[in-house]
């Protein structure tokens, strides 16, 4: 609950009148659940695959020297891999159609909460942890690093979520904010595909994606098009579309 109190009592809210919790909090609260617990096991599992899958790759000379950078280079070093594999990733999923309508789910919310970053349809945080753990295997990174890297992404993606504003001043140019992330849930003209970046705006600048009016926040929020409401409608819609497709356009 420490988010939503700083919501409600600490930062001003974007949209004041909405209380702590979004209205599809319910919803949002069973993703968190669902996705936390597949996404603890499937890291738990894949480190040891990752390991042995790409030991061919692995180059002991380049992760001696990652290991021998002081730890803050480590930490800002593991932030940029990852967020270079998330940068071309999240990319995808607004550009290719059928990667849309998975990621469409984590668009559906149309209000902005500290919860609403838990809404995502099971195979995006899969798919996408795979990816960033190619990177982070192959580099080598000591496991304070790992913790940091882990501990940074839990708590700004908390933030980037929430219905708060925050002013931090020439950092909004270094990193991830939540007036930022906000831009890319809107479903403004001006707003669309972009930011796509998790953690530092740098990908967005040098990709062409970068949108952040400096004094205002967006007005609506959620998908273009609607998705279905509930957990199941969710998680069948990258599916159905296709098969009706197929259906529609087959050989009589």
């Amino acid at each position: 609950m420490l988010p939503s109190c700083c919501s409600k009592w600490v930062f001003p809210r974007v949209r004041p009148e909405q209380g702590p919790l979004s209205p599809g909090w319910r919803l949002d609260l069973a993703y968190f659940g669902v996705n936390h617990l597949l996404i603890g096991v499937f890291l738990v599992v894949s480190t040891h695959f990752a390991h042995d899958a790409f030991a061919w790759a692995i180059s002991p000379s380049l992760q001696a020297h990652v290991v021998a950078l002081p730890a803050f280079v480590r930490f800002l070093l593991v932030i940029l891999a990852a967020d270079a594999v998330e940068y071309v990733a999240h990319r995808a999923y607004h550009e290719v159609p059928w990667l849309w309508r998975i990621h469409a789910v984590h668009h559906s919310p149309e209000h902005m909460d500290w919860l609403s970053g838990s809404r995502l349809h099971f195979l995006e945080p899969l798919a996408t942890r795979a990816l960033v753990l190619v990177p982070i295997v192959l580099l080598g990174f000591p496991q304070d690093t790992n913790f940091a890297y882990l501990i940074f992404i839990s708590v700004q993606s908390v933030l980037i979520h929430s219905n708060i504003k925050m002013d931090v001043g020439w950092l909004r140019y270094v990193i991830v904010t939540p007036q930022f992330h906000h831009w890319h849930h809107a479903s403004d003209a001006e707003a669309l595909d972009k930011n796509y970046a998790a953690h530092t705006p740098l990908f967005d600048m040098l990709g062409g994606t970068w949108h952040l009016p400096k004094d205002r926040w967006p007005v609506r929020y959620g998908t273009v098009k609607p998705i279905p409401g509930g957990m199941l409608g969710q998680f069948m819609h990258p599916f159905v579309g296709p098969v009706k497709e197929f259906l529609e356009h087959r050989d009589p």
